[in-house]
């Protein structure tokens, strides 16, 4: 096997998560080299005893203890060549593509999805577009950007009349970042404030869902893809699914595996497949949905899901009696057949657990 080299940290608005999942991965597999990237895109190696001393890795930044041996990933590419690297970092900078990009152009092994996949899923535009060309129901929508506030508020204010409850979420963003539930239009004009002077520039007004919050997890093991027991998100009233309540246990609770009947298993495992295909993603993927009467209704899927111990593709992992070290293992073979894969590999899409 090749040496193996466990990416994370980043600029991106995950980036605690990512160190999250780094100790979580480290935990369950050696790595022959741990490299930290920082928010200025410094890169250091790092040791595993100092990724381990690390506390509260939700809530604090880690700080390495030695000097960067490079100011980006660019720089560094040469000293990459010949290894493959397991993408720990999530958010925009690991899952907008661009890294994915810089590997394949210099034929690096990476796990994850590629370029294209990894940014058609990101940026939820591109994604409801690819969703659009299948049989998945999705919710409305209203595109804008945080310096048309003003000139869409009307807009706004006549869709949340006719659903009387949306949600105004960016484009490209993860762990709920710079999203917002309103029901009323007290609740959206503090919202439109907020978002005037948001980091994030493009904005997607949706009519919100009533039903089941739920994510599913797919693994590509070879050629066959497989489907994770499904996991639930219980809210408690008036909070949202932030990054609070992800990581921290602020306001709401996890079951997996859901509790769901055969017939809703399947239909929800049938959608977390049928966007990992869509969006042409490989190795893995996790998929949020909103199960209703009618069936479940697609949010968004991820393509560099959270790998920290409280997070759903590990939880699921277990639910189906699937170890976390084969899970790793089997993510770095794909890897280092993910060339190959591309030119040659159709995949089962049947298979459930």
């Amino acid at each position: 096997m090749s040496n193996v080299v466990l990416l994370f940290g980043g600029n991106s608005e995950e980036r605690l998560v990512s160190v999250a999942s780094a100790q979580n991965l480290a935990a369950q597999y050696n790595f022959d080299e741990l490299v930290y990237q920082d928010f200025h895109e410094n890169l250091y190696k790092i040791s595993l005893d100092e990724l381990f001393a690390h506390q509260d890795v939700f809530t604090k930044e880690f700080k390495p203890q030695s000097k960067a041996f490079a100011a980006n990933l660019e720089e560094a590419i040469e000293k990459f060549q010949d290894k493959v690297i397991f993408l720990g970092l999530h958010g925009s900078q690991g899952e907008n593509g661009a890294i994915q990009s810089l590997f394949e152009d210099h034929g690096i092994a990476f796990t994850g999805s590629g370029s294209e996949a990894s940014h058609l899923a990101f940026e939820k535009n591109k994604a409801k577009e690819i969703i659009a060309g299948t049989d998945i129901k999705m919710p409305e929508e209203i595109k804008f950007k945080n310096k048309q506030v003003d000139s869409v508020k009307s807009k706004l204010e006549a869709f949340l009349a006719q659903h009387k409850k949306m949600v105004l979420k960016p484009t490209a963003s993860g762990s709920s970042f710079g999203l917002y539930i309103v029901n009323t239009k007290d609740e959206l004009e503090k919202a439109l404030l907020k978002i005037k002077t948001s980091q994030f520039e493009n904005y997607l007004a949706e009519n919100f869902i009533k039903g089941r919050e739920l994510t599913v997890g797919v693994i590509q093991e070879g050629s066959e893809l497989i489907s994770l027991p499904a996991s639930e998100v219980i809210i408690n009233e008036g909070r949202a699914f932030d990054y609070e309540g992800k990581y921290l246990g602020a306001g709401s609770k996890e079951v997996t595996p859901a509790k769901l009947s055969e017939y809703e298993l399947k239909q929800a495992q049938e959608l977390a497949l049928e966007a990992h295909s869509a969006f042409g993603c490989y190795g893995y993927s996790r998929t949020d949905m909103i199960l209703t009467e009618d069936g479940p209704y697609f949010l968004e899927t991820n393509t560099l899901p959270g790998l920290s111990k409280p997070s759903f593709m590990p939880q699921q992992l277990l639910a189906a009696d699937i170890s976390f070290k084969k899970f790793i293992q089997s993510q770095i073979e794909l890897a280092e057949a993910r060339y190959d894969f591309e030119e040659d590999e159709d995949f089962d899409e049947t298979d459930e657990i």
